[in-house]
């Protein structure tokens, strides 16, 4: 199942979009079966998205982690990861590993309590600008893929929004599910 991201030319709110979540999970984490989801639009070809996770005391090595491709069957693809405290990490993930990359703006960190229990996460904004070096123009009936993960540094286990072999680890462009830009 494809996940649908709102094209807009008026800023929406990020509660307000559907959530892609983490269903499937991989091994025994110590930390359980967190529950995690990303939220997306893109606003005028910004990708604007969230990143969730619902830990009350998140240790240190708590992660999400988003991936995308947005030119179909090419490398490389953007892999961007953030825990509880310090700054997001962004690569460009390939065939050759992982290259290190600076975002082109800075997350805000957010959190807080609903019905669900307590959460944090951040967001974020890929620009326009930025998208077009990955080769992307993100209007209605784009199609991009990626997946969303959550994980602890340090074990073999993890939780992913689209079905993984879990034996290739991650991320990994094979174990990708589509994203389709839609009007709004």
């Amino acid at each position: 199942m494809s996940m649908l991201v709102s094209y807009t030319k008026t800023p929406m709110v990020l509660d307000a979009v559907g959530a892609l979540k983490v269903t499937h999970y991989y091994g025994r984490s110590a930390l359980d079966d967190v529950y995690t989801y990303l939220r997306a639009f893109v606003l005028r070809g910004d990708l604007i998205f969230s990143l969730t996770a619902f830990e009350q005391a998140p240790p240190p090595e708590s992660r999400i982690a988003a991936a995308f491709r947005f030119v179909p069957d090419k490398a490389p693809f953007f892999y961007l990861t953030v825990g509880p405290d310090g700054p997001a990490e962004a690569f460009l993930a390939g065939e050759g590993g992982m290259t290190p990359i600076s975002l082109p703006e800075a997350g805000s960190r957010f959190g807080g309590s609903d019905e669900q229990g307590f959460y944090w996460g951040y967001a974020f904004t890929l620009p326009r600008s930025f998208l077009a070096q990955l080769g992307a123009d993100l209007l209605p009936g784009s199609v991009f893929t990626g997946n969303l993960y959550k994980y602890a540094v340090g074990e073999a286990a993890f939780g992913a929004a689209f079905p993984c072999d879990a034996a290739a680890g991650f991320p990994n462009g094979e174990n990708f599910g589509e994203f389709v830009v839609v009007p709004y």
